[in-house]
């Protein structure tokens, strides 16, 4: 049983990560589930945290280590040039992984286009509100209309 699993959440799909080492302890799986969450996570959860509506990639233990996006914070954050509602990164997105997942990640998501000159968890919010607003209809009403994808959708798609 994964920590997500005691809580109200929607699966969404799942983002590979091509890591050349294990994202799940013993498991050779390279999928990482992305999750609405559907209640607000108590504060004495310590495997992420998050509220209702808010993305989360990774379950916490028991499957991968969470990274918590925030919506619509982080959608607003990254489409809207005049948006600046918040007082640091933490508040629009967190990782919760040890040190030694930040690397196994970080070694995965780096044959998807990241490099360590920008921040992993900065890279990996823009690519997911990307993909939320381009793939999932409950998303779309963020997308501006001067919107440019950040991403290639068509090198994300086996990913995805």
């Amino acid at each position: 049983m994964s920590a997500i699993d005691q809580y109200k959440h929607r699966l969404l799909g799942f983002i590979e990560c091509p890591s050349s080492f294990d994202i799940v302890y013993n498991n050779s799986t390279r999928k990482i589930a992305i999750y609405e969450l559907l209640e607000n996570i108590p504060v004495e959860e310590d495997d992420f945290d998050g509220k209702i509506g808010d993305i989360l990639l990774g379950g916490g233990s028991g499957e991968a280590a969470a990274f918590r996006i925030s919506i619509p914070q982080s959608i607003l954050f990254f489409t809207r040039d005049d948006w600046y509602d918040f007082e640091n990164y933490d508040e629009l997105f967190k990782t919760f992984w040890t040190p030694t997942e930040s690397y196994v990640f970080g070694e995965g998501f780096s044959k998807l286009g990241w490099n360590p000159n920008t921040a992993i968890e900065f890279w990996l919010a823009k690519v997911m509100c990307s993909v939320l607003i381009e793939k999932y209809d409950q998303f779309k009403i963020y997308k501006p209309t001067n919107w440019q994808s950040i991403i290639d959708l068509a090198f994300f798609e086996k990913f995805f």
